[in-house]
């Protein structure tokens, strides 16, 4: 009679609770990385849209801050809105109708909490708020010579309405300077360092 070589329950119950623990080290940073990578798209994305629309207007605008038209908000936002792919668009009296997220955590914790103002839906589900004046006291993440040329600034959260709701994760801001066009604010040190994203100060 033949020996039946196979594995013991001791054996199989040993190599699963190995494979548990590697799976539960390796699974975490999978994630983060996944995480990480479709918050840089999302932000070169935002970014893009914002800097094509404000290209498009040049013909008609002149210069990027120079001339009435980039100061006045309500002809800045009908000539911006119609040179993006909106799903649904919101008046600054129905703002939050559009934009809903009022508060986003900052990275050292902080609440940093958006200007109900002009705002819209993306067709890809990305919502954006647009206000002609900076309430924050300046640009948060711009730099010195920027901040005094500030004209309007854009708050894009990537992926609407989900989570975490934190600068520089889904929430990125990014501002209309005079003579430049948009430039971004806060961005996370790790889109910096791959030099995806030019900035900062």
């Amino acid at each position: 009679m033949k020996k039946i070589f196979a594995f013991t329950l001791a054996e199989v119950l040993v190599t699963l609770m190995v494979i548990g623990v590697i799976a539960a080290m390796t699974i975490p940073t999978l994630n983060q990385n996944i995480g990480d990578n479709q918050s840089v798209a999302g932000c070169l994305k935002a970014y893009s849209v914002l800097q094509q629309a404000v290209n498009r207007l040049k013909p008609d605008f002149g210069p990027v801050g120079f001339g009435t038209k980039w100061n006045n908000s309500e002809e800045f936002w009908n000539a911006f809105v119609a040179n993006v792919n909106a799903v649904k668009v919101c008046s600054k009296d129905n703002g939050s109708e559009c934009f809903a997220q009022k508060d986003y955590k900052k990275p050292d914790g902080s609440v940093w909490t958006v200007t109900e103002s002009y705002s819209l839906i993306f067709a890809d589900g990305m919502i954006l708020n647009y206000i002609n004046t900076d309430h924050d006291g300046g640009g948060y993440g711009l730099s010195e010579e920027d901040t005094k040329n500030l004209l309007a600034r854009f708050v894009v959260d990537i992926n609407g309405r989900k989570g975490p709701n934190m600068i520089g994760r889904d929430g990125f801001l990014f501002y209309l300077v005079k003579g430049k066009g948009i430039v971004p604010g806060y961005t996370e040190e790790r889109i910096i360092k791959e030099k995806k994203l030019h900035r900062l100060d």
